[in-house]
């Protein structure tokens, strides 16, 4: 009895030094979130842009980062304590209620989101017609009542008229799913009609962040599930990642974050009820019942932001391997039915003016996205700086690490271009879509295929793992874009991957180098600012992560079993 009573007084101080650092950490981190909402207020619009402290900022958020890397391997080290639980979750909502009350950070996203919910509530799809088209409202052909009703909007509020020309890419119309519309709209129906631009911002902004909180709720309730120590949540709740794109900057991938992880979360309960398992009545009912729910929750994640529809093999191969094909049907067709309705407003229906003279085209911001849009990008730049012919590019314009001859380059983009009838400029761009595609392809099925008939926690890795390699391969790896892998964080088996959310905020140093080099050479390279991110920093963001990963897959550094799987 006495060493019981010793064992325990020992686990008793060892957990109260625990909860201390990680208060310690709290409010280490409290303080420099609170220093980059005072130096948010130099990002306004109408500020010198060589003046903006974004190197300040990027290191801020760089001892934000040790913090949380800190608090990681804390948490893991102390187990089932409710209050380091509470601490984590208290402080998380502390953190995100001091980002809110910032400007965003190099970002304008938010002011489509305002225009939009505005639109929206005025009684006019926000997918009809773009901002430029009701900038320039007086001169459209009379007898369009909605877009007469939008310019009359715009010239009887102020502020509306100030969003109308913060928002990004005013000549196309919204690229963001009906669900996300949904959220705008009811935002903009809970701010007053008086509100400044600033104060609709923080309106938006403490939505999305009532979504973020929210998930975090979720990713507890999955781990619980799954069996996994909840304190491994603080991945997920003390990110820096999420304080800089959802409590700053605003941006709508929080919706789809949310509804995704609660998809998972109320799939992975269906498979709870297991047939020959119990009750079969009830087993049929209940796992019906909560799949059937999911299905419906991850349409609607679908219909808030469009990545969600990459976890269909995985979800319904493990439903089949689990379950049985009877129990597959239903909310396979309930997915399918959801996702269309939803996105049928997305869906060109040849809608014109009274005039005849033009088409809105509702699908015309998404498509235009899919096929030009390239930032921050590594996997896909690499083959598509191979395909594109450099023979009229200058040396400030031709990448480093091209390999493919250029004779080779010209016969494939002049074949491709010929074949499907695209201009050639547009053809490496397509190829290199055309082959990401496939890769990912590859790799989703084979995680479905491999996982399906596997407990939660393994589902939940190789979603995990389906929606990374998505990331990726794709041509935009915008940082909020890692948000939606975030929540399955806690389920990666490398440690590797807890760096991502690092990493990437090396995005915003490509401002700083457009803004300081716009013309001028960098480092005695042949690149301007731009290009010297796009083709020299985006190496030292992606490459030593690259070796790191392939390293510890290849077992080189074989991890410790006991270890955690996602140890600091």
């Amino acid at each position: 009895m006495a060493d019981e009573s010793t064992v325990a007084n020992e686990n008793e101080r060892h957990t109260q030094g625990s909860v201390g650092l990680l208060a310690i950490l709290a409010g280490l981190s409290i303080c420099v979130y609170g220093v980059i909402a005072a130096l948010s207020w130099q990002f306004d619009s109408d500020s010198v842009t060589t003046e903006r402290p974004i190197i300040a900022v990027l290191g801020l958020f760089a001892v934000a980062f040790a913090c949380y890397l800190g608090a990681i391997r804390i948490a893991w080290r102390t187990r089932h304590s409710a209050r380091m639980l509470k601490l984590v979750v208290g402080s998380a909502i502390v953190f995100r209620v001091v980002m809110l009350f910032t400007l965003p950070i190099q970002e304008v996203d938010i002011y489509r989101y305002l225009w939009d919910g505005a639109v929206s509530t005025a009684g006019v799809s926000p997918f009809r017609y773009s901002p430029a088209q009701v900038s320039l409202a007086d001169l459209a052909p009379n007898g369009d009542d909605d877009l007469s009703r939008l310019a009359d909007l715009r010239d009887h509020d102020p502020v509306l008229e100030e969003i109308l020309h913060r928002v990004h890419f005013p000549e196309l119309p919204t690229i963001y799913p009906p669900t996300s519309q949904a959220v705008f709209a009811a935002a903009n129906l809970t701010t007053p009609n008086s509100s400044s631009v600033l104060t609709r911002v923080i309106i938006m902004k403490a939505w999305l962040i009532g979504f973020d909180i929210a998930t975090l709720f979720v990713v507890i309730g999955l781990l619980r599930r799954c069996a996994k120590p909840v304190e491994l949540c603080v991945i997920y709740a003390w990110c820096p990642l999420l304080m800089k794109e959802v409590a700053n900057s605003g941006h709508l991938d929080a919706i789809a974050v949310f509804l995704t992880t609660l998809g998972l979360y109320l799939f992975v309960r269906g498979l709870e009820f297991r047939p020959g398992h119990g009750n079969h009545r009830r087993t049929q009912v209940g796992s019906l019942g909560y799949v059937m729910l999911a299905s419906v929750v991850l349409a609607f994640a679908v219909g808030a932001k469009l990545y969600p529809i990459i976890l269909a093999p995985l979800v319904f191969f493990s439903l089949a391997k689990n379950l049985g094909w009877r129990f597959t049907v239903g909310p396979a067709f309930a997915f399918a039915l959801t996702t269309a309705v939803l996105l049928s407003a997305m869906v060109p229906g040849g809608r014109s003016n009274s005039d005849q003279t033009q088409v809105h085209d509702p699908s015309l911001g998404v498509v235009t996205f899919l096929r030009r849009w390239e930032m921050n990008d590594f996997l896909f730049l690499i083959i598509v700086e191979n395909i594109k012919p450099t023979a009229q590019l200058g040396p400030h314009e031709t990448a480093w690490f091209t390999v493919m001859p250029d004779l080779v380059r010209e016969r494939l983009v002049n074949s491709v271009a010929t074949r499907f009838n695209i201009a050639p400029g547009e053809a490496p761009f397509m190829i290199a879509r055309g082959i990401t595609a496939f890769i990912f392809f590859v790799v989703a099925i084979t995680l479905a295929w491999r996982t399906a008939g596997k407990d939660a926690a393994s589902i939940c890795e190789a979603a995990f793992l389906t929606i990374a390699w998505f990331w990726l391969l794709c041509p935009t790896l915008n940082p909020w874009y890692w948000t939606w892998a975030l929540p399955l964080l806690p389920f990666a088996r490398g440690r590797a991957w807890i760096a991502v959310s690092g990493l990437v905020l090396i995005y915003y140093l490509r401002f700083w180098l457009d803004y300081h080099f716009p013309t001028t050479a960098v480092l005695g390279t042949p690149y301007t600012g731009a290009a010297f991110f796009d083709f020299i920093v985006t190496w030292i963001e992606f490459a030593p992560w690259f070796v790191v990963l392939i390293w510890r897959s290849l077992g080189c550094r074989p991890e410790n079993k006991a270890a955690p799987q996602v140890e600091a």
